[in-house]
């Protein structure tokens, strides 16, 4: 019977159907509701569970935004009572506000999360009321203390009123008066320095005891003014003591505010934990009646399933029975018996088909027998030929065996490695040269891919070779042969490599088709020694073993190639010189310089990654190249951890040794093309950091170094032209005495001429001129112009005859040891007296080479020439100096001049500087007065003379000539 004739409903396939199907539809309605019922307690919980931890959240930013609040609030009043209101007392009410108001926002959000709760509505409220309280209270006290709160203004009052008291006063009462005003002073700082009630209780007495006393006095026996302030005294004294109680009673206010804050957060969080745990149980209880719904579904699902499973069975388990028999029956070859089922289903269908195969199997083997037995008849036909063939191949293989022999024992005596490939591209054979320096026997490596190493192979770079780049391979690939190539052969046993020269060539059969590939390989691990002997030579410093220039320029390179294609990967560039190398290397010599240097290449490596290159350039200059940073900070970390070790004493050959360095960093760009650019920024940078100072340490490259480094090299460039051409030309500033406002002589200061910038100061060329060494020419350029200037007017003026020229002259001048012959030698070729000329030095420069300076300003005193100290103040300052060192003038620095009509300590440092020059019998000038309350005060101080624009500024020759006839 056919399948399709089967009715539905008959078939194993509808019952299997129906049973399972109504199981399933059991099962899953009833999870469903489970499910349903579950989820949505589970909803309804979670959303109570969440607005509980909002609830907690909020109420714990509600407390610390008000604790903020409070701490602003300390702040400002700590602020007030120190005495400096002014400067930070808005920014402590503006955080105050702020924090204020971040409270007001947490309040309305937990207002929000229970807006339907009454109880917590009204604790809200309560909260809403204590905020308003406490804000109007502190803004209350703010603003009397910004009215009336100043701590500065009771004590001045007492100062002035101290100040009406004559301290020489023979009065008993005045005396008196003035102890109680000092008492008082003393008695009211403690206070407002301590708050302590013991002190405000002195400060009263004190207060009744100034009242009594300023009451005792006799009519007109006390200034008006003196009573007028200590009347305004005690009415300020007492709004400020009342000003502090309201302090106090505030900060009472703000610590019962944030105690009653607490325990309505409390309340609120006490709730909240209720509703969560009420939220819990009910979920839990849910969960426990679905648990019990699904077990009753499962239960009910397992029986049907029995059920069906019994009446199954008896359908299905006889006739597959049935049918294993006759499937046995088969396997026996026995063909002669049918399947025999009856039915009306899909297992009498198979039964049919099952006996149809039967049939056509048993045709099928009759067929084969009738071809066997033809078969057999060829088969004997053939094997009495192949016989014959195979006597002719025994004696063909031992003469191909014979030749193998003599070919081994060949290549086995060999110098050079020799392994051989087949068409397939595994090993057929290799000789005991390749087996030592493989390092493994001959059975081990014959049969193996050409893809196989016993050993890692590396190019002459160290990289790890991959199949597709050996040898063999590329032979096989290109059809050619291989020379010259150079390889490492890592074995495992050593840890070096073994370095061979490779040559490989394919042979062809009579189709001209691949048939081997021979591989040679040659030891040249000697000769690579060598090689790399050489290379590191060439590329290290031979001192420190560091790499030099050309290594570490070849790894910029790389870096910025590196840096090119993979942006993320950033690097940086350390530019490092170290400071006063030179001083130790010519006063401890220069074995210690070289030590040092070691000491310092170790000190730099400790602190880089063994991925980072640190070289050094020459002489003390090393740079580092820090590859792989996520930033400039780690660069910077780098450098400070350096700066501190290199801080450290060295000990070296018996000596301990101090030293610093400065440092330049350029950070990897886009922008930058090559490495020798990288490298020049990072030494603009160092640069930088070394004219700073010591102190400094450290610069970092900006677009900006590069721009101002050439603008100096222009600068350098046109002011040796200058130098060439004579573009400078000299103004001279008058120096008149304060006594009778008499000229008591002149300054030279030197202005270069530009031919396209016009007059250039010499603050901005005369540091570089320093630098490159021009200072000498052009100094002895200003000297003999000034010179000869000042002999011509004295020519032509009488009453310049008297007067002085005087020049500044820098360390680079003074350490020159023909510098005593080349003055004499100016002095005579203008004919200018000793005594009408004059140098200016600077208090570092005496500082430079003590004992060599001292005896060169000697020899310049004994023949009459005046020595100044300019720009005082802004050095040293040392008072061991101005005594030791042969000078006759001391000139202050406008610096201290300029405010010396607003600032009382610039009064006090010009003041001193006067006393401590007239007590060593110097005179005193002040350069750069430009008003006449400056001209006036410093004559009050005891200044003997004053230059600056008051009197006139840098003036040329003829307008120079003009000024001394309008004196003469």
């Amino acid at each position: 019977m056919r399948e399709g004739r089967l009715r539905w409903f008959k078939t194993i396939r509808a019952q299997l159907t129906l049973g399972f199907g109504v199981i399933l539809l059991l099962h899953g309605l009833s999870a469903a509701i489970g499910y349903g019922s579950l989820q949505r307690l589970r909803s309804r919980s979670q959303t109570t569970l969440d607005n509980a931890a909002q609830l907690r959240e909020r109420s714990l930013e509600l407390k610390t935004n008000f604790l903020l609040a409070r701490q602003a609030e300390e702040a400002y009043f700590d602020t007030w009572q120190g005495g400096n209101l002014e400067a930070d007392a808005q920014v402590h009410v503006q955080t105050n506000q702020a924090y204020l108001a971040q409270a007001r926002q947490n309040l309305a959000a937990l207002r929000k999360l229970d807006a339907q709760d009454p109880e917590l509505a009204e604790e809200f409220a309560l909260l809403d009321s204590l905020f308003n309280n406490y804000e109007a209270a502190f803004e209350t006290t703010t603003r009397r203390i910004a009215e009336d709160g100043h701590h500065y203004e009771v004590h001045q009052q007492l100062e002035e009123l101290l100040a009406t008291l004559p301290s020489g006063s023979q009065r008993s009462e005045i005396t008196t008066l003035r102890l109680l005003v000092s008492q008082l002073m003393a008695q009211q700082q403690a206070y407002l320095n301590t708050q302590d009630p013991a002190f405000l209780d002195d400060l009263q007495s004190g207060l009744d005891q100034l009242s009594a006393a300023l009451d005792r006095m006799p009519t007109g026996a006390l200034d008006p003014e003196a009573q007028a302030l200590a009347q305004t005294y005690r009415v300020s004294l007492n709004a400020l003591l009342f000003l502090d109680q309201q302090v106090q009673v505030n900060r009472i206010i703000s610590a019962n505010v944030n105690r009653d804050i607490d325990d309505i957060l409390q309340t609120v969080s006490d709730r909240s934990a209720a509703r969560s745990a009420a939220a819990r149980l009910e979920l839990a209880n849910t969960a426990n009646q679905s648990s019990a719904a699904l077990l009753a579904t499962a239960l009910t699902a397992l029986a049907l399933a029995v059920w069906a499973s019994v009446v199954l069975r008896r359908r299905i388990m006889t006739p597959l029975t049935l049918m294993a028999i006759a499937a046995e029956r088969i396997a026996q070859h026995d063909l002669s018996q049918p399947l025999q089922l009856t039915g009306d289903n899909e297992f009498t269908a198979v039964a049919q088909a099952f006996n149809h195969m039967v049939n056509q199997l048993r045709q099928t083997l009759d067929t084969l027998e009738q071809r066997v037995d033809q078969r057999t008849t060829a088969l004997a036909s053939a094997n009495r030929a192949l016989q014959q063939q195979t006597q002719s191949l025994e004696i063909a293989l031992q003469k191909l065996r014979h030749s193998e022999a003599n070919y081994r024992l060949l290549v086995d005596h060999l110098h050079a490695g020799v392994i051989v490939y087949a068409a397939d591209t595994s090993i057929v054979m290799c000789n005991q040269m390749a087996v030592q320096l493989l390092g493994l026997p001959p059975e081990a490596m014959e049969g193996q891919p050409r893809d196989y190493s016993p050993c890692p192979v590396v190019d002459e770079t160290g990289v790890a070779l991959t199949p597709e780049q050996y040898p063999v391979t590329r032979v096989i690939v290109s059809q050619s042969p291989l020379q010259n190539y150079v390889l490492g052969i890592c074995r495992p046993q050593t840890s070096d490599c073994t370095w061979v020269l490779v040559n490989a060539f394919p042979t062809f059969d009579e189709a001209q088709r691949l048939s081997q590939v021979v591989v040679t390989f040659i030891d040249i691990s000697d000769r690579k020694l060598a090689e790399e002997e050489l290379r590191h030579q060439a590329l290290h410093d031979v001192l420190t073993g560091l790499p030099n220039r050309a290594l570490f320029t070849e790894r910029l390179e790389q870096a910025m190639q590196r840096f090119k294609r993979y942006p993320e990967q950033l690097f940086a560039v350390l530019f490092v010189d170290l400071n006063r190398f030179k001083v130790i290397n010519d006063s401890l010599g220069h074995l210690v310089g070289d030590q040092l240097l070691v000491q310092i290449a170790h000190v730099l490596q400790r602190h880089v990654r063994a991925s980072d290159t640190v070289a050094r350039l020459g002489g003390d200059e090393f740079v580092i190249l820090l590859e792989q940073i996520t930033g400039l900070n780690e660069a910077i970390r780098v450098v400070e951890r350096i700066q501190a070790d290199i801080k450290a004493p060295f000990t070296l050959m018996g000596h301990t040794v101090f030293t610093s360095a400065s440092l330049g960093i350029a950070l990897a760009s886009p922008d930058y093309t090559r490495g020798e650019d990288m490298l020049r920024d990072a030494d603009n940078a160092m640069y930088r950091a070394k004219a700073r100072g010591e102190s400094s340490g450290c610069e970092i490259f900006d677009p900006a170094m590069y721009a101002s480094a050439v603008e100096l090299f222009e600068l350098e460039t046109h002011l040796r032209q200058a130098l060439e051409r004579q573009d400078f030309i000299l103004h001279y500033q008058p120096i008149v005495s304060l006594s009778d406002r008499q000229l008591l002589g002149f300054e030279a200061l030197v202005r270069w001429v530009h031919p396209q910038r016009g007059l250039i100061a010499p603050g901005e060329f005369i540091p570089l001129a320093e630098e490159t060494g021009l200072i000498i020419p052009l100094g002895e350029w200003i000297v003999e112009t000034a010179c000869r200037q000042m002999a011509d007017w004295c020519h032509r003026f009488p009453g310049v005859k008297k007067l002085r020229m005087n020049v500044n002259v820098t360390a680079a001048q003074m350490e020159r040891p023909d510098f005593l012959e080349q003055i004499g030698a100016i002095l005579a070729r203008t004919a200018l007296p000793a005594t009408n000329f004059g140098l200016e030095v600077t208090e570092s420069l005496l500082l430079l080479n003590v004992k060599g300076v001292l005896s060169t300003l000697a020899n310049l005193q004994v023949q009459g020439i005046d020595i100044k100290i300019d720009d005082f103040g802004t050095g040293y300052s040392s008072l061991s100096y101005l005594n030791r060192f042969p000078i006759n003038t001391l000139k202050i620095d406008q610096s201290f001049v300029e405010n010396i009509d607003v600032d009382h300590d610039n009064v006090s440092i010009v003041k001193a500087v006067i006393q401590i020059a007239k007590s060593l019998g110097l005179t005193v000038i002040a350069e750069g007065v430009e008003t006449e309350f400056q001209t006036c005060r410093l004559q009050q101080l005891g200044c003997d003379a004053i230059q600056g624009y008051w009197i006139a500024p840098p003036l040329p020759p003829d307008q120079m000539e003009a000024f001394i006839h309008s004196q003469t």
